[in-house]
């Protein structure tokens, strides 16, 4: 993963944490009732969750820096700004522009992918319906994509949540369960199953809750997302 990457999903966290201890006060003071503070809470803390893992893994996965004689820690940053304006000026010029050929994102199948995802996660608690989009994009590339598949189920319970739609919210919990089945290592699906099966399901499954929930701890989740599934299986 480049810093370019890491950067964004850095201001993507902060923006995430933000925003819950925003509606944590928001519910303190009675703005927010019980049911959609827990129902954004949820998608929000799980979307911190993976970008959190996504920095961790990024991070890990990076050469360790070389130390640096004082004098260049002054000359690049300054060469950089330099830098990011042309390539502002570049990228100004020629956006739009797509040459024969090329994807939408104008590299490998694997890029687009990758681009995608990322619009997916930024809008995934602010346009749903774009992010559901972005999801399904992906989806056409890689059906087997275990985030794509992840969050598509997600979305679904969270749209019938809101429409207080039962079906909606059971085809979303299939969807999740077909994605905790695609990579047995990954927590997400098996996190926001647990959520879904005891939270948003009438009447709730606690079994499937329950054992979603241990599965999820037990896959090492995002350090974030531990305290809302020890909340969820105590409240059993």
């Amino acid at each position: 993963m480049n810093p370019d990457r890491l950067a964004q999903l850095d201001e993507e966290r902060s923006f995430l944490l933000a925003s819950i201890r925003d509606l944590d006060r928001e519910h303190e003071v009675g703005d927010v009732d019980d049911a959609d503070y827990r129902t954004v809470r949820d998608g929000y803390v799980a979307r911190a969750a993976a970008v959190l893992r996504e920095i961790d893994e990024g991070r890990s996965a990076l050469p360790p820096r070389p130390d640096r004689p004082w004098w260049r820690r002054l000359v690049v940053p300054a060469v950089t700004v330099v830098v990011a304006v042309l390539l502002g000026m570049v990228v100004s010029h020629f956006a739009g522009q797509r040459l024969p050929g090329q994807t939408l994102t104008g590299g490998l199948p694997q890029d687009e992918v990758s681009t995608l995802l990322a619009q997916g996660r930024s809008m995934l608690n602010g346009d749903t319906a774009g992010a559901l989009a972005a999801y399904r994009k992906v989806l056409d590339i890689e059906p087997d994509n275990a985030e794509a598949r992840t969050y598509t189920g997600w979305l679904v319970v969270l749209n019938g949540r809101q429409a207080d739609d039962q079906t909606q919210i059971a085809q979303g919990v299939e969807l999740l369960r077909a994605a905790a089945d695609l990579d047995p290592l990954y927590a997400d699906p098996h996190c926001l199953l647990a959520v879904a099966s005891g939270r948003f399901l009438a009447p709730a499954d606690a079994a499937t809750a329950k054992a979603e929930g241990e599965r999820c701890l037990a896959s090492s989740p995002p350090a974030d997302m531990v305290p809302m599934i020890k909340g969820l299986l105590d409240s059993l």
